[in-house]
């Protein structure tokens, strides 16, 4: 049963690092250096995950599933702050004057 569960953990993280695999490569994600930095270390993580789960459980894989974990968690951290860090240095929607009030009222509109 244990073999099982491994082997079933083993596919889904495969799979998710496929997903992230295909997104870091895809030309339709816009992330930047920060984030894509984050979606490898993810990548890297669950596919380490995959790799020492698909032998099945023993007791010396503490060691790796722990580095990969660190993997994993770094790499969601680094994707949240890089999203924090473009999300606070992009530019505001409303970026003049005149978007406040109408441009036939606004001081600045040209007069005929």
């Amino acid at each position: 049963m244990d073999t099982i569960f491994s082997i079933v953990n083993a596919a889904c993280c495969a799979l998710i690092s496929m997903v992230i695999l295909g997104a870091i490569l895809s030309p339709r994600v816009h992330d930047g250096i920060v984030i894509k930095i984050g979606l490898i270390s993810l990548a890297a993580g669950f596919g380490a995950i995959a790799l020492l789960m698909w032998e099945g459980p023993s007791p010396t894989q503490v060691r790796g599933i722990e580095r990969a974990l660190l993997l994993i968690n770094s790499g969601i951290a680094v994707v949240i702050l890089g999203f924090l860090w473009r999300r606070a240095t992009t530019r505001h929607p409303v970026r003049r004057t005149s978007d406040w009030a109408d441009l036939d009222t606004h001081p600045t509109a040209e007069r005929p």
